[in-house]
């Protein structure tokens, strides 16, 4: 048999307290009703049936008075702790909800600098605290194949494709030298030429092919007929960059990622030291999926950061 007590609990309702503690902060039916957006007959109700629940007057009622009785300054003592304990959570449930939050995947050329992303990157980050960055490294073509296949949402890379259902935006230029290690027979050496790296180790990346996405890597060794054996393959930079670092042979780097190396002295640049072949960016996006928000607004910004970069350095 339930106490008296455990009647109270379970058949008070929140909404009631709510309602007579907006009565008391609000000095009386009325301005509580507006503040409720409630008629004054539904607020008056409530103060009845919570009056019912404690068997207690709580407000006392008259013409020209408005005032709480001792059981009525109790209950809005207690209830004020249970109010502010509820807005609290309410609170952090609102924020949670209110906060942009999911998983932002991107697939991106292990070489590809950009500074547009860069900068898109620490500002998405700002905003939006609480996306998680999913970020993997493919060749170019890979890349497109992903995106085409509606696996991927956001790729970076070399490769330009026409193709329904895909949209390249150009992201900018990238500047690719040729370097050698300490233990390379050319490191050190000066007033090289083209002719000196002719029929040597190359190291390559996968992607540096004809039609792949360092096509113009590709296009500069064969018109410099840069024929020397091919020792290894990769499509990560930190690992081309390894191999070129322990004088397996020489490669392709891009200048930026390269010069903190040389300025270390641990790589050595080589010719051609002017006229450096130069990749293209794109940002590949499917043009006929609905994309989830924070997706579309990753992929907004970056687009506004590359206009803003392209404006400034014109």
């Amino acid at each position: 048999m339930l106490t008296s007590k455990d009647k109270l609990l379970r058949n008070l309702d929140w909404n009631l307290l709510y309602t007579f503690l907006v009565i008391v902060n609000e000095g009386g039916i009325s301005a509580a009703a507006r503040r409720l957006s409630l008629s004054q007959p539904s607020v008056s109700n409530a103060l009845k049936r919570l009056e019912e629940h404690f068997e207690k007057r709580l407000i006392l009622r008259k013409k020209g008075v408005f005032a709480l009785t001792l059981d009525g300054m109790r209950v809005y003592e207690y209830a004020s702790s249970v109010s502010r304990i509820i807005g609290t959570m309410a609170n952090q449930f609102v924020e949670q909800q209110d906060q942009i939050q999911g998983e932002l995947k991107i697939e991106i050329s292990s070489h590809l600098q950009c500074p547009a992303f860069d900068q898109t990157i620490r500002e998405y980050h700002s905003l939006y605290p609480n996306v998680l960055f999913n970020i993997n490294t493919f060749p170019s073509a890979d890349i497109v194949s992903h995106v085409a296949e509606g696996d991927l949402h956001i790729g970076l890379c070399n490769k330009k494709i026409a193709k329904t259902g895909i949209r390249c935006d150009f992201l900018g230029y990238e500047k690719m030298g040729f370097y050698c290690g300490t233990n390379h027979h050319l490191f050190g050496q000066e007033n090289l030429t083209v002719e000196d790296l002719k029929g040597i180790p190359y190291v390559s990346f996968e992607s540096d092919q004809p039609g792949e996405g360092l096509d113009a890597i590709a296009q500069f060794r064969e018109e410099q007929q840069f024929w020397g054996k091919l020792v290894a393959v990769s499509s990560n930079l930190e690992e081309i960059r390894r191999l070129i670092m322990q004088g397996i042979g020489f490669g392709a780097l891009t200048v930026e990622s390269a010069q903190p190396y040389v300025d270390q002295g641990i790589l050595w640049p080589l010719p051609p030291y002017e006229s450096l072949p130069v990749t293209e960016a794109y940002l590949v996006t499917p043009d006929s999926i609905r994309l989830k928000d924070i997706e579309t607004t990753f992929i907004n910004m970056l687009r506004k950061q590359t206009k803003l970069l392209v404006r400034a350095s014109s």
